[in-house]
């Protein structure tokens, strides 16, 4: 595929095997009906070039408390860091990162209680985040990823005067990604299955709906 990774109206932009759903392809149990699934997804986004709106609080709350943690990782942690880099593809994988410093890459999430936000200590990141980490590895072509989960307080407890009990200055918990260097071969190996049923699923809407 040829993409203008600049051009947010791109439609070669949808249909793109994304870092947030990339642990698809990397199952611990059986493969075949998650991987068609998606499969389904990447062609009704290519075909309709829409999005479904599954948006939660809980998302919402991510997204806006997005630029307050990347604001907070740039003064505290990395002058260089800069805020959601161009769009990258490559063959028919892509994504944007929400943060890239000159040595590595971040990706922020902001729970929205305080066990979930201390959970990335004491349980680490999930195979979602780690597998999001290294497709950001490979788009972005560096060595190190960090997770970073960022404690603010949500729209609820400011409205109703609550804080959490963690100083500012203590609002980071990092998590260090190190890239894989077989993840990529893996990656391309498994990924002809998801591509293969997504143009089925796209021939069949154009044999239904019509070229668009």
């Amino acid at each position: 595929m040829s993409h203008n990774p600049n051009d947010i109206f791109d439609p070669k932009r949808y249909g793109l095997i994304t870092g947030s759903r990339v642990s698809v392809l990397f199952p611990i149990r059986s493969a075949e009906v998650g991987q068609k699934q998606y499969a389904k997804e990447l062609a009704n986004n290519m075909y309709f070039r829409f999005y479904d709106n599954q948006s939660t609080w809980q998302t919402e709350h991510g997204n806006l408390c997005e630029s307050t943690a990347f604001e907070y990782y740039q003064s505290k942690y990395d002058s260089t860091a800069t805020y959601q880099p161009p769009f990258m593809c490559v063959d028919d994988f892509g994504g944007q990162a929400d943060c890239i410093c000159e040595s590595h890459g971040v990706d922020f999430k902001c729970p929205t209680t305080l066990k979930g936000w201390l959970d990335y200590l004491h349980e680490g990141i999930s195979k979602e985040q780690y597998h999001q980490a290294q497709m950001y590895m490979m788009l972005y072509n560096r060595e190190q990823w960090k997770v970073v989960a960022f404690l603010m307080e949500t729209d609820r407890m400011s409205n109703n005067g609550e804080q959490y009990p963690v100083d500012y200055n203590q609002r980071c918990i990092i998590t260090t990604v190190d890239k894989d260097p077989e993840w990529e071969t893996k990656l391309k190996e498994t990924a002809p299955y998801v591509i293969g049923w997504r143009d089925y699923y796209y021939d069949l809407l154009i044999k239904t709906f019509g070229e668009k």
